[in-house]
């Protein structure tokens, strides 16, 4: 017993489990401590999909953002804002509805898909659109349903609350720094080069399947020269186009006519 009490008293002390690391909370959509002070610079990062917004070297506000998914990814690199648009829409991206008015397409994209005849396309809003890259990368406002997934079609949507502050403390030539795992600005160039030929191709191919669906159709309901059922020759009269023959009745051969009646009868 002795020997087993020395033992244990001259064992180190089981060393205590770390404490839990504190996890930094993160509300959406974003925090603004900046007051007055303009934004100087902006660093984006799409693995996290937060970006950090500066004041020199003051942190000044964060907010979430949702960049490019997978197929079409945000490009990284370091850009500044080229062009302000506070009531910009897309030329490219919308919705499509058919000539009743149906929605038909809600993720349509001018050059890929084809609008069914008499179809019409409604533009997607971009508000406070700051553009990044000549070829249409930007921050807008734009849905962000799954705050830290990535979402868009490339530009880098922003929460409505947030938008607004910074839009109104950029100017142009306001750096935007773009951090995390993406492409380069030169290979994401070289992968939107390919998409557009794929998106040319598959717009051709549609057109085509849409062009000879409408020439069965037409073929299908015209009418052979010369039915009667069709319209009247150009300038001839209706009486010529379609004439009326008058059938007289016929008077049988034992039938004596009547003498007419004396007056005062």
């Amino acid at each position: 017993m002795i020997g087993t009490a020395v033992l244990s008293a001259c064992q180190s002390p089981k060393p205590a489990p770390p404490p839990e690391p504190v996890k930094a909370e993160w509300k959406y959509p974003g925090e603004w401590t900046g007051g007055d002070k303009p934004i100087t610079k902006m660093v984006v990062n799409v693995d996290t999909q937060r970006a950090t917004l500066y004041h020199k070297d003051e942190v000044v506000g964060w907010t979430y953002v949702a960049s490019g998914i997978t197929s079409f990814p945000t490009p990284t690199g370091d850009f500044t804002i080229l062009e302000k648009v506070k009531d910009k829409v897309s030329n490219l991206y919308g919705k499509a509805y058919d000539a009743d008015g149906k929605l038909v397409n809600s993720d349509f994209k001018q050059g890929r898909d084809v609008l069914p005849p008499g179809g019409k396309f409604t533009a997607a809003p971009m508000k406070y659109f700051m553009r990044l890259t000549n070829d249409g990368v930007g921050m807008h406002i734009g849905a962000i349903t799954r705050p830290g997934r990535r979402a868009s079609h490339g530009c880098i949507r922003l929460p409505s609350k947030m938008a607004p502050i910074l839009y109104e403390r950029t100017v142009l030539g306001t750096p935007v720094s773009i951090v995390g795992n993406g492409p380069d600005y030169k290979t994401y160039l070289a992968q939107s080069k390919a998409k557009a030929k794929a998106n040319a191709e598959k717009y051709a191919a549609a057109k085509k399947k849409l062009d000879e669906a409408q020439a069965a159709l037409a073929d299908t309901t015209a009418l052979a020269p010369g039915d009667p059922n069709g319209p009247a020759p150009e300038g001839a009269s209706s009486a010529a186009a379609a004439p009326v023959e008058v059938i007289k009745p016929a008077v049988p051969a034992n039938l004596v006519p009547l003498s007419p009646p004396s007056v005062g009868e």
